[in-house]
């Protein structure tokens, strides 16, 4: 497909046909022909996070008549595909991004309840299903034509297609813009900087699982063809630096645009013409294929952790969550993602060579905490771990995993102050809550040392709860020293989980 002609069909300031647009939209990977035995095309793809669910367009039961399809890929195969009833519309839908949380798929649609001729929607994730299809309104949609977006994924900013009527090198006036969140609300827009936009096209962003990396298309001189495919990072003054061509990996004499790399950052979903030639103009057979990224082009490497939330006491019972991650080096503001609403699952992408804080809170659930340690991530990892959460009743007994102490000693270090936050939060939305503070060591040292030991870091961790307003008859401070051991004494590992705090609830 001519992807130039496609979008020569934009007219700049209303009454737009959008269709040859949108017919170069979302994808999968397919075979031979639709239902109907003829060739279908299949369009921009778009891949989760880890790599295991695939959103595309494609006219697999009507000819042109595009619609949104999912596939899951199981033990290396993928499912056949399964059209998204609840989105497709009998308008022009397409331009998928599958969100890194997984909870939200946003496309691009010219059906009717939009602000302009074509506009952003949003659908979220429901268990197994997708919700009905939202616009995303002002100010990310204008009264002329934003679409083919793509969010970071700390869900704060959104980068997107529009209209750039300033352009004098592309008949189409493509430009790519960005917009932060901030609290629930979207900023106004703006245009990307050069060298990002230039005077001519750019089109189909995607930033990576790094949130460093951006891929887009450009029309802009010094290409194989029309669209090349440029990539772009971020600096660490929080600009953009020059972007390169991605070269002949990927980059044909035709139109190279809109493409999907899952978190490994190792290969690439792209659509191509089933011709084998990419310089033809009539609107050929396409079909989405993968290729190896050059390690060279590939972003930094991610991990990621994921699993599903749960009632640790009826695991059946699946749980709406916050999830939190700070990066303790830098002590910015944490990022927040959370498990899906329905089916408990969550997602989460760590960029390497961080030292996360990592902590879960459900309403009427006491929290779960975690240190990450990234410095010696050389490779893409996946972290696989269901999180259990412990309801808030009597007897409720957590262990204070990120708290920290001089060594033998029971003054506080500083990185206990996320698990010491914590705790007074969570007493601040149970206003009538006590709980006992018990301190426990491992088996090394005297009985005596060790019992004295436990009660002075038991007291540390109260008096720094008083003296952050909370009320100390609400507080117990209790030592044990090696009396209750969770592990065993015999490894340096076992130790160290005996050496412990925990919080235990006496009283709602």
């Amino acid at each position: 497909m001519d992807v130039l002609r496609a979008l020569s069909r934009i007219v700049t300031g209303g009454g737009v046909v959008l269709s040859l647009l949108l017919f170069y939209s979302c994808s999968s990977t397919g075979s031979s022909g639709g239902s109907r035995g003829y060739q279908y095309s299949e369009y921009s793809p778009t891949i989760s996070a880890d790599g295991r669910t695939m959103i595309y367009q494609a006219d697999i039961d009507q000819p042109k008549k595009y619609q949104i399809y999912a596939k899951q890929k199981v033990f290396d195969k993928w499912s056949k595909p399964m059209s998204l009833d609840s989105i497709n519309s009998k308008y022009n839908d397409g331009g998928c991004f599958i969100t890194y949380d997984q909870n939200a798929l946003i496309f691009t649609s010219d059906r009717p309840g939009g602000l302009g001729n074509c506009d952003l929607w949003i659908s979220q994730r429901q268990g197994e299903r997708w919700s009905e299809p939202v616009n995303m309104g002002a100010p990310i949609n204008s009264p002329g034509y934003d679409g083919f977006a793509s969010l970071s994924p700390d869900g704060t900013e959104l980068f997107f297609v529009r209209e750039c009527p300033e352009k004098k090198g592309c008949a189409e006036k493509l430009g790519i813009y960005y917009a932060k969140k901030v609290g629930d609300r979207w900023t106004e827009p703006k245009k990307m900087p050069a060298p990002i936009n230039t005077d001519y096209c750019e089109f189909g962003p995607v930033i990576l699982a790094d949130n460093l990396s951006l891929i887009f298309s450009s029309t802009r001189p010094g290409g194989s063809g029309g669209y090349d495919l440029y990539k772009v990072e971020r600096t660490e003054s929080g600009g953009w630096g020059r972007p390169i061509n991605l070269g002949g990996f990927i980059n044909t004499k035709g139109e190279d645009s809109l493409i999907a790399i899952p978190a490994s950052g190792e290969i690439m979903y792209y659509t191509k013409s089933m011709s084998g030639n990419e310089e033809e103009k009539r609107e050929g057979v396409r079909r989405i294929f993968s290729v190896p990224i050059p390690e060279n082009l590939q972003q930094t490497k991610v991990v990621i952790v994921k699993g599903t939330v749960r009632d640790k006491r009826k695991t059946d019972k699946t749980l709406f969550a916050e999830i939190a991650i700070t990066d303790i080096n830098s002590d910015a503001r944490p990022k927040i993602i959370y498990s899906n609403r329905d089916d408990g699952k969550y997602i989460v992408i760590l960029n390497k060579g961080k030292i996360c804080d990592f902590s879960v809170r459900s309403s009427g659930y006491l929290f779960y905490s975690r240190k990450i340690d990234l410095t010696d991530v050389r490779q893409y990892k996946e972290i696989n771990e269901d999180i259990l959460l412990e309801p808030i009743v009597v007897g409720a007994n957590i262990v204070l995993n990120t708290m920290y102490f001089e060594f033998r000693k029971y003054g506080l270090l500083k990185e206990s102050k996320y698990e010491l936050n914590r705790i007074i939060k969570l007493l601040n939305e149970n206003p009538t809550m006590r709980v006992e503070i018990s301190g426990h060591t491992d088996n090394i040292g005297s009985d005596r040392v060790n019992q004295k030991l436990s009660e002075k870091r038991a007291r540390s961790v109260v008096e720094y709860l008083v003296k952050n307003g909370i009320a100390r008859h609400r507080l117990e401070a209790k030592g044990y020293g090696k009396t209750r051991p969770i592990a065993t004494n015999k490894s340096e590992e076992g130790r160290q989980e005996n050496r412990r705090v925990e919080i235990e609830v006496l009283s709602i």
